[in-house]
């Protein structure tokens, strides 16, 4: 007999914020994360049970009370910590462009905006407060009181945690040959790629190529071009495009194939992300 899923989780994207802030709120049982990364910054606050991550190889616990912030690019998934109990969290994920804005009033400096290698803090008040601005987000009908509110809250995570930092270089950009089959990824996601012309972009044999690949960025050749296509279909779903349109654009094969890789990464279907958006 087939289970019924015990998820709650609401996506979307709210294009009235700087640069279309996306933010979720989510009780989870059954859904893990797969391995996956975000262009943008994550910062989540959990508020009930406890979540196992990991994160660039370092595993850890979330429990209710704690603040998480992971840095674009970095690699992470993410589990239940015990599978009957679950948890519960609210995540925001502003660009980099957004908080470095913030930063420059609150930290000064050169740098670009840092947290530092610790992905996990103990802080039951900004747990509080960053739950208390997505409800704000969330419901508030005027646009001014929803930027206040992000505006508040995350300067106020920046002032407490942030730094300024020299420039590191992102995962995938230690060799130039990796540089160049990311950027030859990020230009033909809309149609097949093979193992062949990725590492020919690259200059490498096609098994070293893989391996370093992997080593770079921690994901596949295949899961690294299935995030590329993601967030396109988010865009593309968040301004109004059909999901079938969506799946032939980015290079799916077909709508059932967007949807099953939507779900698993994302917890919710296209559809359902495309109507919290609007």
């Amino acid at each position: 007999m087939a289970t019924r899923r015990r998820d709650r989780m609401t996506l979307w994207r709210d294009s009235s914020l700087p640069d279309g802030l996306e933010l979720l709120r989510a009780s989870c049982f059954d859904h893990s994360y797969p391995a996956h990364f975000h262009d943008e910054f994550v910062i989540a606050a959990f508020s009930r049970g406890a979540q196992r991550h990991r994160v660039l190889r370092r595993e850890g616990v979330a429990a209710a009370g704690t603040v998480m912030i992971i840095h674009p690019g970095e690699v992470h998934a993410a589990e239940a910590a015990a599978r009957d109990a679950g948890w519960d969290y609210c995540a925001f994920y502003p660009s980099a462009r957004f908080l470095e804005g913030i930063a420059d009033d609150v930290l000064g400096g050169r740098g670009e905006l840092d947290f530092g290698s610790e992905v996990i803090r103990h802080d039951p008040g900004a747990t509080r407060a960053l739950n208390r601005a997505h409800r704000v987000m969330t419901e508030a009908p005027d646009v001014l009181e929803r930027e206040c509110a992000a505006y508040e809250a995350f300067a106020a995570l920046i002032a407490r945690y942030g730094q300024r930092a020299r420039r590191h270089a992102a995962p995938g950009t230690a060799r130039a040959g990796i540089r160049r089959s990311l950027d030859y990824l990020a230009a033909q996601y809309g149609g097949p790629v093979s193992v062949r012309e990725a590492a020919g972009a690259a200059g490498l044999s096609e098994y070293h190529f893989m391996r370093a690949f992997r080593a770079a960025t921690g994901l596949s050749v295949h899961g690294y071009l299935t995030q590329i296509r993601l967030r396109h279909a988010k865009a593309l779903l968040a301004a109004g495009t059909g999901a079938a349109e969506v799946a032939a654009s980015v290079g799916f094969f077909d709508q059932s194939h967007l949807i099953r890789q939507f779900r698993r990464h994302f917890g919710v279907t296209p559809g359902a992300y495309a109507a919290a958006c609007r």
